[in-house]
């Protein structure tokens, strides 16, 4: 089965209003925040947040993770072997 993903480069006030169309939050520090109101750590760097500049909303589940180059190529990864 062949899967299209298309990405989508987002400015800051774009990202903050899908995010919290979708359950999440930015915090005034550009943080993002999970339902309850916590700041989501990094999967990359968990001493480190998710900022809303460099946060990604990932296809399927939706989840927010990071941005970086590293990050998006093993959700891709993730998704050819599913």
């Amino acid at each position: 089965m062949q899967r299209e993903i298309i990405f989508e480069e987002l400015g800051k006030e774009e990202r903050t209003l899908l995010l919290r169309a979708f359950d999440y939050d930015v915090d005034d520090k550009g943080n993002v925040l999970n339902s309850s109101g916590a700041k989501i750590p990094s999967q990359e760097n968990p001493e480190e947040f998710l900022h809303v500049e460099t946060a990604a909303l990932t296809p399927g589940s939706l989840e927010v993770r990071d941005g970086t180059p590293s990050s998006i190529s093993k959700f891709l990864r993730e998704l050819e072997q599913e």
